[in-house]
């Protein structure tokens, strides 16, 4: 899949990736090593498919917003990337690559408390903006060609770290934002950069609720 304009190819092959599905759906990550061309400007988000769930493009517009690469700790990356997520099923998803990151944004009926209750993901109960979270961590599965040429399944690749938060506050069995963080090169993603671009892109939402002010004294 290509996006925009791009420059020539410079030929290193690298490590993406995508969200297969968000939640107790299915929460692992599929990865190809394929060869990318670096974009020039950053890439704007690719039009929905007509087989995407309505939602792609809201999420995409709030996920593919300018400082991005400054949020992750990488303010010289562009964007190469901005897409529906390829192995969404079901769920509205939006996938950005960047440098070494991968970031996908997922809308889900899946909630907080169900998180909270699967042990496998080592969830963590967290908030965000005074709404009810969970961070969790997944293993990235590895698809590509080997050194003979030979394509196939390549092994478990780097974590990929998680934040779920609910759409409106004090309601963890509602509906759900998301945001799942990989890095390509093989390091840990920390939880304050996930929580960081969480934190930013969640408020812009159309379905996102502001928690209300705390009433002094309380």
């Amino acid at each position: 899949m290509t996006v925009g304009k791009t420059r020539r190819n410079t030929g290193a092959t690298v490590t993406t990736a995508a969200l297969a599905a968000a939640g107790l759906g299915g929460a692992a990550w599929v990865m190809t090593v394929a060869r990318t061309e670096q974009a020039e400007p950053p890439a704007a988000c690719v039009a929905a498919r007509p087989t995407d769930p309505p939602g792609y493009a809201a999420l995409c517009a709030a996920l593919n917003r300018p400082d991005l690469p400054a949020l992750l700790g990488t303010p010289k990356d562009r964007v190469s990337i901005a897409q529906p997520a390829p192995f969404a099923f079901g769920a509205p998803m939006a996938e950005v690559r960047l440098g070494t990151y991968v970031v996908a944004l997922t809308e889900s009926s899946t909630t907080v408390e169900e998180i909270a209750d699967t042990p496998r993901y080592l969830p963590h109960a967290v908030t965000l903006l005074d709404h009810p979270a969970q961070t969790y961590s997944t293993d990235a599965m590895t698809f590509g060609s080997d050194a003979q040429g030979k394509a196939g399944f390549l092994g478990i690749g780097s974590r990929v770290e998680h934040l779920i938060a609910a759409q409106a506050p004090g309601i963890p069995g509602g509906r759900t934002f998301e945001i799942a963080v990989f890095r390509n090169d093989g390091r840990p993603v920390d939880d304050a950069t996930v929580h960081r671009v969480a934190e930013a892109v969640f408020p812009t939402l159309p379905a996102w609720t502001i928690a209300p002010p705390t009433s002094p004294g309380n």
